[in-house]
């Protein structure tokens, strides 16, 4: 029993911290993407959530190559809240329409 909660909290920050920052990173990308291109609103949303199944991938893979849990939850940590943070702030700052 005592092996099986690293794997445990491993398998649950690989993939729920990896929807998570993928999910954020999406957002971002989403909110993004039109301010810096001529992309319309709707083809940046498609593109962004077709690269987060990428980062969600790449995500999940690292999840379980990673040799330090301590550093996989933090990294992940990070990296969601500065996702959803940075949409989240693009999306006040330049509002849509």
């Amino acid at each position: 029993m005592r092996g099986a909660v690293p794997i445990i909290v491993r398998l649950i920050a690989a993939i729920g911290g990896g929807y998570v920052v993928s999910a954020g990173l999406a957002a971002f990308a989403a909110v993004g993407l039109p301010m810096v291109s001529s992309l319309p609103r709707s083809e940046a949303v498609v593109l962004a959530s077709m690269l987060a199944f990428l980062v969600y991938l790449a995500v999940l893979i690292w999840g379980f190559a990673e040799r330090r849990l301590v550093r996989l939850c933090g990294l992940l940590s990070v990296t969601a809240a500065a996702s959803w943070g940075s949409a989240l702030g693009l999306a006040r700052l330049f509002p849509p329409g």
